[in-house]
């Protein structure tokens, strides 16, 4: 007899470009097909939603309403539909929600620390997580800061499974002149990529203060900064006066851009666990970044980049003139850092773990539908 597949329904709030949405697009590409019927449901469809809709054997939803009450009803209504096992939920309200009326199993992945919660917004995210019978948490930090900040979260079910990335995607991608012509980069100049939301999270007000101090020592450098959000406007304001950074926008050639780099940079306020700082280092590029949240899990200080205090352009500066000027080292770092990735942090590693948590819930959830008697 064959074994039935696990229905597995992923709801998440936005499918835009960003970390947790790259999160959502591996699993939908490296999930067992054999094993696992694969919905995927957003609020909000983006970029990444095409991309999920063209894996083979994958269904995209939207829940297309503004309405809180019909958002719960269709997301609810869909679980149904599919008979869904799980619900993996992604930063959604509704996920866990759904899956309870619908009687699956539900599976939360804490993908940030959620320091910016009110108090309220604390008690209302743990009474949510009684809900899900397993909580994953992206990195050691993540899981510390949730059971430390976040009432009613009981320790055993909460897990740590670490973000991780399709490492071939970045490997041997070689560096081209034509991105340099695009934004008027002289050959041989060093560039210092960074690649991110603008957002308050990611610190980039440091990074261009870094540049002002870094023009003293390496004025030929580069700072390239790919990526929009909310303070695209007030970061450009900011470095009016700093030639030397350059505002690329939303790039969709990400491992060309960072083939070009030299030095990869993430000033960030917090983190969960940065997946542009594991593509950099896929890529086999030195970084150089806050030590905040689960980064410091990544980036070996002094092995595979440089770890400095969270805004301290001056750390930026020197750490970023000190790779700048010897190649061998970035060369060293950036090597150290792709291994590191492809034996830590592959997106296959990911998924292969998170099978384990559903097969484990679904073995349950069937033992304990076998032993019902009728009546």
């Amino acid at each position: 007899m064959v074994p039935a597949k696990t229905s597995l329904l992923i709801t998440t709030d936005n499918l835009d470009h960003g970390g947790v949405e790259e999160v959502i697009f591996n699993y939908a590409k490296l999930l067992d097909k054999e094993a696992f019927d694969v919905t995927v449901a957003c609020l909000r469809p983006g970029t990444i939603s095409a991309k999920i809709a063209a894996v083979p054997g994958v269904r995209l939803v939207h829940i297309a309403t503004k309405s809180r009450i019909l958002r719960l009803v269709r997301f609810a209504a869909l679980a149904r539909a599919v008979k869904a096992d799980i619900v993996h939920n992604h930063a959604c309200w509704y996920g866990h929600l759904a899956g309870t009326l619908s009687g699956a199993k539900n599976v939360e992945t804490i993908h940030n620390m959620f320091s910016w919660f009110t108090w309220f917004e604390r008690w209302h995210y743990g009474l949510y997580s009684l809900l899900a019978q397993t909580m994953i948490a992206v990195s050691d930090h993540v899981r510390r800061y949730t059971l430390d900040h976040i009432p009613l979260m009981n320790p055993s079910k909460l897990v740590v499974v670490r973000n991780g990335i399709p490492v071939e995607r970045f490997r041997d991608v070689k560096a081209d002149e034509e991105l340099r012509r695009r934004h008027g980069i002289a050959s041989g100049a060093p560039v210092i990529g960074f690649v991110g939301r603008l957002t308050f999270q990611k610190g980039v007000e440091h990074l261009i203060d870094a540049a002002a101090l870094l023009a003293a020592t390496h004025p030929e450098a580069r700072i390239l900064i790919v990526g929009e959000g909310d303070l695209w406007d007030d970061l450009q304001t900011r470095a009016a006066d700093r030639p030397q950074v350059i505002f690329a926008g939303y790039q969709q050639e990400i491992p060309r851009y960072l083939a070009m780099f030299d030095v990869f940079i993430l000033p960030s306020q917090f983190e969960g666990l940065p997946m542009s700082v594991l593509e950099a280092m896929a890529a086999g590029k030195p970084v150089v970044a806050t030590a905040v949240g689960g980064t410091p899990e990544v980036v070996v200080d002094g092995v595979t980049g440089f770890l400095v205090e969270p805004k301290r352009a001056d750390q930026l500066a020197e750490r970023l003139s000190r790779l700048i000027g010897d190649p061998e080292l970035r060369l060293r770092m950036g090597a150290a850092g792709r291994a590191r990735v492809m034996s830590h942090f592959s997106a296959e590693g990911m998924v292969r773990a998170t099978e384990a948590i559903y097969a484990d819930l679904v073995a349950g959830r069937r033992r304990r539908a076998g032993q019902r008697t009728p009546g």
